[in-house]
This record gives structure tokens, sequence and C-alpha cells, in this order.
């Protein structure tokens, strides 16, 4: 009397299957949760397809069958850790485990901007974005931006060209740049920290808002106005031989030893306003809705 176990020939088949899967899986890109979801009915079809072959080959014969359980529990196991392992390909959590090992802190240059700004740019318009930034007036007619960055949790630079951190236009007789956030890791909450530097020709007008980060000025010898708003601290860097007013409103902290205070009286209570001459004071620099203004000489 023969015996036929049956599993043993659905196990070779089931891990053929299996293979073939997650390799047209990986060359299609196929979502494998369908799969996963019909893994169970696809091992007890392969075990019927078996009795079925072993009935019609052996039906003149008397056969015991036995079932393999070892490798019918085998062919479960390595099916569900397959298919399992494809779809955390497929979501992405094979790329944060990837990135957890190889985390690392990365300190890089950013890719530098300049640009000669010709006379018909009146006025540049800057957005900080999340980071605190240097601005310098500079002599030179040309709009430069450069620094370096540091981001958590990744292997490789991932700031390749000036797009990746500002957006930079040109519309009518404005400039306007943007700071955009880092990237970084999908993993790690730190999102970076940028230290940049932005030279902005000192005959152009300047608007910034600065979204609560705090600023270096460097005002140089100004020949144009600017304003700045929504700043946190604002530190400005100013020569003796300087010829500037810095005008500043709505400022919950200014040295009252060095400025001209006035207090509000309107919903702006809390807050002072003050000025501080610098020369003659013919260029102005507005201040706007900051925590605080401080003076460097």
């Amino acid at each position: 009397m023969r015996t036929w176990r049956v599993g043993s020939f659905s196990m070779g088949a089931a891990l053929v299957f299996l293979g073939i899967f997650l390799l047209l899986s990986q060359v299609f890109d196929w979502d494998p949760a369908i799969a996963m979801v019909s893994w169970w009915p696809i091992l007890f079809i392969i075990l019927g397809v078996e009795i079925l072959v072993f009935l019609a080959i052996g039906k003149n014969d008397k056969q015991y069958v036995k079932y393999d359980f070892i490798s019918i529990i085998f062919i479960s196991v390595i099916g569900t850790f397959g298919l399992g392992m494809a779809m955390l390909n497929t979501v992405g959590l094979l790329d944060v485990a990837h990135d957890v090992v190889s985390a690392e802190e990365l300190t890089e240059n950013l890719p530098k901007y300049e640009e000669t700004l010709s006379d018909d740019i009146k006025r540049v318009v800057v957005e900080t974005g999340p980071y605190e930034l240097n601005i310098e007036a500079t002599p030179a007619n040309k709009a430069v931006l450069f620094g370096i960055y540091t981001a958590n949790g990744l292997k490789q630079s991932s700031v390749k060209e000036i797009s990746d951190y500002a957006l930079i236009e040109k519309q009518a007789d404005t400039l306007y740049i943007k700071i955009k956030r880092l990237p970084t890791s999908k993993i790690f909450s730190n999102h970076g920290w940028m230290e940049a530097t932005l030279l902005i020709p000192d005959t152009k007008q300047v608007e910034v808002k600065a979204r609560g980060n705090d600023l270096q000025v460097e005002t140089r010898k100004l020949q144009a106005d600017w304003s700045i708003s929504k700043a946190g601290t604002i530190t400005f860097n100013v020569k003796e031989d300087a010829n500037i007013s810095i005008q500043a409103t709505d400022i919950q902290y200014l040295d009252e030893d060095s400025w001209n205070i006035k207090k509000n009286d309107d919903e702006y209570a809390d807050y002072v306003s003050g000025s501080y001459k610098i020369g003659n004071g013919e260029q102005i620099i507005q201040v706007h809705d900051s925590y605080k203004v401080q003076i460097e000489k």
C-alpha cells in the first residue's frame, strides 16, 4: 500500500508560485495587498489540486493519504512573511527602516544664488521661512544668497539646487525671495537648521516678512528705504557714519536708553513704539509687529 504525503508537493508548488509573484511584483510594481488577503485560499486550492491529482493517478491502487502538516505550516509562514515584506516595501516602511539604520547629521553648503539686478528691479520682497536670516546691504548691484545647512536623518545631501530651499521669482519691478523648509528624513521630527546670508543692493527697496524668526541686519550705507514685519529679535549692526532712521511700531521690547519711546494707547497697549536715528536719518527702516529690536555698533 502506497502512502501519499499531502503537503510536500504543495509546499514546492507554493514556493514556486510565491517566488514568481514576488519577482513580478518588483518588476511591475504590483500591490501585494490583494495577494496578502488571498494567500490562505490559494494555499487550500493548491492542497485540493494535489489531492485530486493523487486520486486521479492512483484510483486503481490502494493508497493511504497522510497530511504533511509541517510542510503546510512552513508554506504558510514563508508565504505570509514574503508577502508581508513586499507590502512593507510598497508602503515605504522598508525605506524608513533603512533611514533609521543609516541616519546621521549632515552639514553641507547651500547652493549659491547670485544674480545681477537690472535697473528695472526697484524692490526686493523677502520671506524668511522658518529660519533665522542674515540680511546685508551691499554696494554691489547683485543679489546673493549663500550659507550652510544641517539636517538630521540624511545620509546624503538632499539640497542640490537653489529651488530645493528657496523660491526666487521676478515679477514686474519686484524680486521675490522665499526661503523654504529644508527637506529631511520622514521619521525625524527635527526639520534641520539653516544659517543663510542674503546680500541685497543698497539702492533697492526691501520688504522683509520674518514670520517670527530672528534677523541680523547689516545696513552699511543704505540708500533706499526698508521695512521689516513680524520678526522675533531684530539686531541692527550699524556704522557710525550711517544715515538711517529706524521707525519701530508695535514692538514688545525696546531699549529705552537708546530709543525715543512712545507708549501705545490702543489695542496694542502692551507694545511700544519708538525711533532711533543715526546721522541725518535720510533712509527710513520701518519695523512693525515684532518682539524686540536692538542696536549694535
